[in-house]
């Protein structure tokens, strides 16, 4: 089997494609890709991760001119929603550690994969590492995308001392994209 997204990821994606039809999509997607914008997408189900990637890095190009705050801040935007939708289940006051290990199991359940790894150093200090092959051509939209939700994830736990940053790149040349997080 490849490598899948749940309906709910890949229908977010759609959406801005759709909200923005006068960019010209077809610069970066090919024409099955297109087609699949008129389809109806099932929060449910699996999509192929294949074209998440390829909506992904069309949105990171097109919408946010490959800048990275840009992306980071769509990051931090998405987690406050996630936040909200899983408020019980994520968020755990005063232990950003918890609350990234929830995140981490969420994460689980919306791709056929494993997006990320996580690497505890302490309490304070946690790094997250991003094989290339996640992100594909979309890597550097997802790392700084990425950024910009744990960051916020770290926030919203209670911490308002984040230092949050990209120590290694993937479309860079480094092996995978390593996520700092310290609070």
């Amino acid at each position: 089997m490849s490598e899948q997204v749940k309906g709910s990821l890949f229908a977010e994606y759609v959406r801005m494609i759709k909200k923005n039809r006068h960019l010209p999509w077809s610069r970066y997607l090919t024409s099955s890709e297109m087609e699949l914008l008129d389809q109806i997408v099932l929060p449910s189900q699996w999509y192929p991760y294949e074209i998440y990637q390829h909506y992904g890095a069309a949105i990171f190009l097109e919408m946010a001119g490959g800048d990275p705050q840009v992306a980071c801040s769509w990051g931090k935007e998405s987690m406050d929603r996630l936040a909200t939708l899983y408020k019980g289940n994520l968020i755990e006051e005063g232990d950003p550690l918890k609350s990234l290990r929830r995140f981490k199991t969420l994460s689980q359940s919306f791709f056929s994969f494993d997006s990320f790894e996580m690497i505890v150093h302490d309490e304070n200090h946690v790094d997250i590492a991003v094989d290339p092959a996640f992100g594909g051509e979309a890597i550097e939209g997802y790392s700084w995308q990425m950024l910009g939700s744990f960051q916020r994830l770290v926030e919203l736990s209670g911490s308002d001392r984040v230092k949050a940053e990209i120590s290694a790149k993937a479309w860079k040349g480094d092996r995978k994209t390593i996520i700092e997080l310290r609070w």
